[in-house]
């Protein structure tokens, strides 16, 4: 803002319209550059200015998901010896026991892609499954008859939403599969939502960075006077709204504040008086 105003104070004529987009409750779920874009907003580039370091970056992506496990019956905790012992002849199951058993599959397929899948400019690993939320059961007296995880899947900007995660129902299915009581119960899934607070999941696009594209060059070169130095492209280790510019297909770049490059400046010392 402090930019925008200077400009007008400088009496600085631009070539184009300059718009200034401010957006609340990122953190809270609440996707305001989404909807604007949705409600029909335009522009030939689009610049994040989240901290950046003064690096150009683009991101990869992010989805939230639930994990759900439902049993056909409630149980008293009293029928859990026939449920464990042998012999005890009662097919049935705790909820939140059984949700190891997905914790264990989304652990193996995250140690897969760390090893299998690598993208330039983010640490090998990146493309997380973190199991952020878990909740089940409805009382100490009853067997838990539900339970529910909440995970955040990470993945880099040449995957999608819907191929990442078919590829994690996939697995927690396999293994549910495998499991004699899963199997006839076999997990369900909800991914993403539009807000945090209400359906409680999210989505973030990834960010892939165009080196060809004008503006960026521009960008680019305009560093390099101020600066003396060429920008580092890199990629942020964290997810913008940067990701839905370029979704809804606004070329964009995240840069924003960070430390200015130290200069060496060489003095030649003054010749010194004969006394």
């Amino acid at each position: 803002m402090y930019l925008f105003d200077q400009l007008k104070e400088l009496g600085v004529t631009l070539p184009g319209d300059l718009k200034f987009q401010s957006v609340v409750g990122e953190e809270a779920g609440e996707a305001g550059t989404k909807r604007l874009l949705e409600q029909g907003e335009k522009a030939d580039f689009a610049l994040v200015g989240d901290t950046s370091d003064l690096q150009l970056q683009g991101q990869g992506g992010v989805v939230t998901g639930w994990v759900k496990l439902k049993s056909p019956k409630t149980y008293h905790d009293g029928n859990r010896v026939n449920m464990v012992a042998a012999g005890g002849g009662l097919k049935a199951a705790s909820m939140v026991e059984k949700m190891v058993v997905v914790i264990q599959a989304l652990q193996a397929l995250e140690h897969y892609w760390a090893v299998t899948k690598s993208y330039p400019g983010f640490q090998a690993g990146t493309d997380t499954i973190n199991p952020s939320y878990i909740e089940g059961g409805i009382h100490p007296a009853f067997v838990a008859d539900e339970a529910k995880l909440w995970i955040t899947v990470h993945f880099y900007p040449n995957e999608n939403v819907a191929d990442v995660t078919a590829k994690v129902e996939q697995q927690v299915l396999a293994a549910a599969k495998a499991d004699p009581w899963l199997r006839d119960n076999l997990p369900t899934f909800e991914w993403g939502g539009e807000s945090m607070l209400v359906d409680k999941g999210e989505v973030f696009p990834s960010l892939a960075l165009d080196e060809n594209s004008a503006a960026i060059q521009l960008l680019a070169d305009n560093h390099q006077t101020q600066t003396g130095v060429s920008p580092k492209l890199t990629m942020s280790s964290t997810v913008t709204d940067g990701g839905w510019f370029d979704y809804y297909d606004i070329p964009c770049v995240i840069y924003g504040p960070g430390r200015w490059p130290r200069l060496t400046v060489k003095m030649n010392k003054p010749a010194l008086p004969n006394y």
